[in-house]
């Protein structure tokens, strides 16, 4: 990142926070004290059920009347009952002046949106007798009315913005910081840079969507934009919606951070997001209520909570001698153990004030992930621009594109002290007959095996996170990668296909000498060692190709 761009981050930031303040500013300074009583008052006192006076937070199970005095009121003001309801009928003097509305969604009924009724004010209703008929959800939080309030929507929006200051600016920052992130990412992942790992870069990617998706769910949180803009039903959804994708992107990324891409972590992962993508699909065909599946999502949440919790304790455990792998599991546990507190609140009172938690939470995150994330980067971000070209010349092989020696034995010097996946596997290749294909087709030819080999190779095993393909020099190549057996037998079989099937311009077919040694088959040999295995098999296969063809090794003919 150059000085230019860095600026210009720093610039929107400043404008960002200027704007921010100027509209905290005049949220403050447009009343002289906290609220303008013509604009915004309380109501909780003197509401009676059965003639008996209530408190708020006030709970019933069933249909119910609670009735008041109205104070004086305005043509531009509403009452504010803060509930979750299924449905509510208010009258002034017994005539009836407000009905609730169904809500519906893609063809289906749905009770999300309804937690809080606005009833329209006028000034003849001032002094009246009100009486509002609700039936509340049986909901997760328990059914209850929290609180009652008369204002005007500006009053309101003002009352909120300033009660919920420090989550909506986190929340724009939050927005602000994840678009750049996955901006990033998305560019390097593009470019398919070979100087910085691959999977940093994907962690760097969920990292900027779980920031996106965090700063919608504060912000939806707040109710601020249902008070500007209306539309309950559709921000409630999309608070659900950034909720349920929260722990399934940072899980990714905690995945990412920690290497675990085994087989058992990726049937974990499938089962989170089939489980996420099932309730989607149930809440869009009507089968399941959208404000039904909170409760799958926190069971969601538990469940992830415990997973990330062990990755954590094994990345403590396994990595002993590297301090920033340690840095990230301690911050990853202090972050669970804010989110476990933060849901606890959230489910005991739903009017908690949990997001201080939650942001807690978040800021641990944001300094421990994100700074590591970019540590490991492995280069300064003033000395990538500077830096990547020549990196990339200097690990690129000039004839084939691929990695080059170089780049193999860097990449293996940063995972021989880890402890190796199952799946970890080692492939070595060596091409057939290239000398006698320089000495009677010239050496057009034996570039084009060369190349003709590569590419096979990078179609068999390539698209893999976690490849590694790199020519070890004239007519040697090595793939690492992590995969199943039945997925190594797959591309053995396409790899085989491909080098029958190649036609170029002087060569009609391709003949390699493949070595295989996976750590399901040698459970004891450390990366190294699997590299001497497969080597060693490689030369096995290479003497039973000239034996079983009749060619003289050296001359190839």
């Amino acid at each position: 990142m150059d000085n230019g761009f860095r600026k210009k981050i720093v610039a929107i930031l400043y404008v960002i926070l200027i704007i921010f303040f100027i509209i905290i500013g005049f949220a403050y300074s447009n009343q002289e004290n906290s609220k303008f009583y013509e604009n915004y008052r309380e109501f909780t006192t003197e509401w009676t059920v059965d003639g008996i006076e209530i408190e708020l937070p006030y709970s019933n199970r069933d249909e119910f009347e609670m009735t008041n005095t109205l104070p004086q009121v305005y043509g531009d003001q509403y009452l504010i009952i803060k509930c979750y309801y299924d449905t509510a009928s208010v009258f002034v003097d017994g005539v009836e002046v407000y009905r609730s509305r169904d809500n519906w969604l893609f063809g289906s009924e749905t009770n999300v949106g309804k937690k809080e009724l606005h009833i329209p004010m006028k000034v003849e209703y001032s002094g009246k007798t009100i009486t509002a008929r609700i039936k509340l959800q049986n909901a997760l939080y328990g059914a209850e009315i929290y609180d009652c309030l008369i204002s005007t929507r500006s009053g309101y929006g003002i009352a909120v913005l300033k009660k919920e200051a420090v989550t909506i600016m986190l929340s724009v920052i939050l927005l602000f910081t994840g678009i750049t992130e996955t901006l990033i990412a998305i560019h390097f992942i593009i470019k398919k840079s070979l100087v910085l790992r691959r999977l940093s870069f994907e962690a760097l990617l969920f990292a900027g969507l779980f920031s996106i998706l965090s700063g919608v769910w504060l912000f939806t949180w707040t109710r601020l934009p249902y008070i500007v803009f209306g539309n309950s039903t559709g921000f409630a959804i999309l608070e659900i919606v950034s909720f349920m994708l929260l722990p399934l992107v940072f899980f990714e990324l905690v995945r990412a951070v920690n290497f675990r891409v085994s087989k058992t972590d990726n049937i974990i992962d499938g089962v989170f997001a089939m489980a996420i993508v099932l309730c989607f699909i149930l809440c869009l065909i009507g089968v399941c209520d959208w404000g039904d599946i909170v409760v799958i999502a926190h069971v969601i949440d538990i469940a992830m909570i415990f997973v990330v919790a062990y990755y954590s304790y094994t990345s403590i455990k396994a990595e002993k001698r590297k301090s920033e792998r340690r840095l990230i599991a301690i911050g990853n546990s202090l972050f669970l153990l804010v989110c476990v507190v933060a849901l606890a609140m959230y489910i005991n009172n739903i009017d908690s004030n949990f997001n201080i938690f939650v942001i807690i939470g978040l800021m641990i995150y944001i300094s421990t992930q994100i700074g590591l994330i970019y540590r490991r980067l492995g280069l300064k971000v003033e000395e990538e621009a500077e830096l990547v070209q020549v990196k990339e010349l200097a690990y690129t092989d000039e004839l084939t594109k691929l990695t080059n020696r170089r780049y193999f034995y860097e990449e293996l010097a940063a995972i021989e002290d880890k402890e190796p996946s199952p799946d970890t596997t080692i492939i070595y290749f060596d091409v057939n007959r290239l000398k006698y294909t320089n000495d009677t087709l010239g050496h057009d030819a034996g570039d084009e095996l060369l190349v003709g080999a590569a590419d096979c190779i990078k179609k068999a095993f390539g698209g893999n996170s976690t490849s590694v393909i790199s020519r070890m020099g004239g007519d040697e190549f090595i793939a690492m990668l992590i995969i199943s057996q039945a997925e190594l037998v797959r591309r053995l079989d396409t790899f085989k296909k491909l080098t029958a099937e190649y036609k170029g311009q002087y060569i009609n077919e391709i003949s390699v000498s493949v070595g295989v040694a996976s750590r399901r088959e040698h459970p004891n040999a450390d990366i190294n060692g699997l590299c001497g295995i497969a080597d060693d098999n490689m030369y096995a296969a290479k003497k039973d190709y000239y034996t079983n063809s009749g060619f003289e090794r050296r001359s190839g003919r």
